[in-house]
């Protein structure tokens, strides 16, 4: 957690009435420590980190801008609130360090717990046309290949260049960042169009979703890049078949997981989007995509605490192991 003595600095930008209480983060491996507040009647979060680079800030304000529009055009996320300068976040120093801070609105509730698939349908539905919706916002925000924002050498800063960059130097396993470089040719030859790419989410599994009575809040955008649709449809099937296989008491519904969850998330998903269906034949493409990912940020904790495991997800990633069983939706709806 941040020193208690920011806290004056932090009201110059955000101003509140209340004192600010510890809500979330300011663990060793976060990148911020998020604050709880009230101001004018209305609860708010405000999130403060150390600025890693200079370019920070620009990459911040792109993605809660992207947020904005968003929550604006009728889909369902933590509302950012501008400062009184009317910026997105804001950049500050303070005893010698630079920070960035920016604001949203709070969202009663908490985060979704899922059981069962099988009584899982009103969840799945929900979260399919979430993803259909933002995709399809997507196609008319005015960029779509990389961000805006650029560096000094005229380098986008968000971009899927970026990020294949950040997880080679993350990746510990030579094999596993030799076959990291092999996916990069690999998507590399995929046709990058108006239809098929733009500004994701990047993580919209269900605990990055809160619920709120009857409604899916959509939070944290912190990973948004600019990448293959499919790949966040991706993101989600893989969140799911692991809770279920993994993470709960349900692996028993694995042969079901199609009918029950695919199904219903993507037929409200291209209620509100459509894909050419040539993209659902690279689902599994990008649910090794995910693999990779996934190896790479929970290398140490699996090591330290199930190294066969990790042994296995070595091998499944570096041969590129399919996912899910031959028939499943995407395969049908594929060309």
């Amino acid at each position: 957690m941040m020193d208690n003595d920011i806290f004056p600095t932090l009201r110059e930008y955000y101003p509140c009435d209340t004192d600010h209480e510890y809500f979330a983060g300011g663990h060793d491996w976060s990148d911020g420590t998020v604050y709880r507040c009230k101001y004018q009647g209305a609860d708010r979060l405000v999130k403060v980190m150390p600025a890693r680079s200079e370019n920070a800030i620009a990459m911040v304000r792109e993605r809660q801008a992207w947020m904005e529009h968003l929550n604006l055009h009728g889909v369902d996320t933590t509302l950012p609130l501008r400062s009184p300068k009317g910026n997105l976040a804001e950049a500050f120093n303070h005893n010698g360090k630079d920070y960035i801070a920016y604001c949203w609105l709070y969202v009663p509730g908490g985060h979704v717990q899922l059981g069962d698939p099988r009584r899982c349908r009103d969840f799945y539905q929900k979260w399919g046309r979430m993803l259909g919706k933002m995709h399809r916002l997507a196609k008319n925000w005015p960029d779509w290949l990389h961000s805006a924002c650029l560096d000094k050498n005229g380098k986008p800063l968000i971009s899927r260049e970026a990020e294949w960059q950040v997880f080679f130097n993350w990746i510990q396993d030579a094999e596993v960042k030799a076959a990291w470089t092999t996916m990069r040719e690999t998507l590399d030859t995929l046709p990058v169009n108006r239809a098929n790419h733009g500004l994701i989410h990047n993580d919209a599994h269900p605990q990055n979703i809160l619920r709120d009575g009857g409604r899916l809040v959509l939070i944290d955008f912190d990973v948004a890049n600019f990448l293959w649709f499919a790949l966040d449809l991706a993101i989600c099937v893989y969140s799911e078949y692991s809770r279920v296989n993994f993470h709960s008491g349900f692996a028993r519904r694995n042969d079901e997981l199609d009918e029950l969850f695919i199904t219903h998330f993507m037929q409200a998903y291209e209620s509100e989007n459509r894909l050419p269906p040539e993209e659902y034949g690279r689902i599994e493409l990008f649910l090794n995509y995910r693999r990779f990912l996934m190896f790479a940020c929970f290398y140490d904790q699996i090591k330290s605490g199930a190294p066969d495991y990790l042994e296995t997800m070595k091998h499944d990633i570096v041969q590129s192991k399919t996912y899910l069983p031959p028939d499943n939706y995407f395969n049908r709806h594929s060309n």
